[in-house]
């Protein structure tokens, strides 16, 4: 009875009222039942925290935008390696032109001094004018009777093959002729002032084979001229009696170094010398380079070397050009630079119009990928306040 008296009474239920829902009692209540034909309701599920923008920014980044780069980047750097090989390509071939111009020129000259001094007509000719001189000097009867028969064709073949002199020594050293009669006629070349100019530098030659010269400056002619040389011997002897000299100044060589084909507006072709100086005029300039300019670079001392090569290099202007040079071997000991060159910015032209063309194109996509990912993410986010509600 006692054990009974102290257990906690027990609170009767109480039904809920119509119309309400059943609540979960609390603690030390019994919790209430609905009455008969009440529905249960049940708490709306929370709508979770979405990432979805930034999964779509992922997978258009690593979907599209990666792949379109690097394809891209590819191409480009295909594309640039095609018109960086073409430029040099067509470089080379007009190196590769001027050098065997330069060296049918060389052989034409060579052909020249060989055929005059073993041509019997021309051969007797100088003997005359050698033995003229000998007895009168220029100013003789001998000397213009001689002249007069033989003259002509000595200026003819000046005439005809863009000499701009031609000149017969004896042995002395003396100029028994001159196809243009210039000053030096009668004057001796192995004294002043002609002693030490390359007049005399090629009789010295020209007294042991046919030799080719190199341009240097010649007082006299007061610019720079060329002398080729070859001795004049009679038939069966091995001892010259006279050489022929064959002046031509720069013009011609400058000619055909000038003319540029295919090398737009900065593209041009010059020759260098082992002095470093130039043989042919620069066309940047308004006046003649020919033995003033001084051109130290990667291409002529290349070329000097013996070696034929092309690469982007700094030129004598100390701006970048591409350089496409080799060697020409004139006469032994005698070696110019063939030098073709176009400055980068020109040759180089389309290559940064088209890397500027895929930059601006892959700035011009950005918005268009934007907005795709907007769409599908308003799309996706549509459906789910659908299911979720819109809170």
């Amino acid at each position: 009875m006692a054990y009974r008296e102290n257990l906690p009474k027990k609170t009767p239920l109480t039904p809920p009222k119509k119309g309400t829902s059943p609540t979960t009692p609390t603690k030390g209540t019994a919790p209430t039942v609905p009455t008969k034909g009440t529905v249960p309701t049940f708490p709306t599920a929370a709508r979770p925290k979405s990432n979805l923008l930034y999964y779509l920014i992922v997978l258009c980044v690593l979907g599209n935008f990666f792949p379109y780069i690097i394809t891209t980047s590819v191409n480009c750097y295909n594309a640039r390696g095609f018109v960086r090989r073409a430029a040099f390509d067509h470089l080379i071939s007009v190196r590769d032109i001027k050098k065997k111009e330069l060296e049918a020129f060389f052989a034409k000259r060579r052909g020249d001094a060989q055929q005059i001094r073993t041509n019997p007509l021309y051969k007797w000719a100088i003997a005359s004018y050698v033995e003229a001189y000998k007895k009168g000097g220029v100013d003789g009867s001998d000397y213009v009777d001689v002249d007069n028969r033989y003259g002509r064709s000595f200026k003819g073949v000046a005439d005809s093959y863009g000499y701009y002199d031609i000149y017969v020594l004896d042995m002395a050293g003396n100029v028994v002729y001159s196809a243009r009669r210039h000053p030096e006629l009668g004057k001796n070349v192995l004294a002043p002032p002609y002693a030490d100019t390359p007049l005399a530098e090629a009789y010295r030659r020209g007294k042991a084979a046919v030799t080719l010269g190199d341009i240097k400056w010649y007082e006299p002619y007061n610019g720079p001229a060329r002398f080729d040389s070859a001795p004049v011997m009679e038939e069966g002897q091995d001892e010259p009696f006279a050489v022929i000299v064959f002046h031509m100044d720069g013009s011609v060589i400058n000619e055909m170094m000038s003319e540029r084909p295919g090398l737009k507006e900065t593209g041009e072709t010059y020759l260098v010398a082992q002095d470093l100086l130039m043989r042919s005029d620069s066309r940047f300039t308004p006046w003649s380079d020919v033995l003033k300019a001084k051109v130290d670079t990667v291409a002529s001392r290349e070329a000097l070397a013996g070696n034929t090569d092309c690469r982007i290099i700094r030129d004598y202007r100390n701006v970048p050009v591409l350089s496409a040079y080799a060697p020409l071997e004139i006469a032994s000991g005698l070696r110019w630079a063939v030098i073709a060159e176009i400055d980068k910015a020109e040759a180089m032209a389309i290559e940064d119009k088209l890397f500027n063309q895929v930059v601006y194109m892959t700035f011009a996509m950005l918005p268009i990928w934007g907005g795709i990912v907007f769409v599908f993410y308003r799309l996706i986010n549509k459906d789910s306040e659908a299911y979720y509600g819109s809170k």
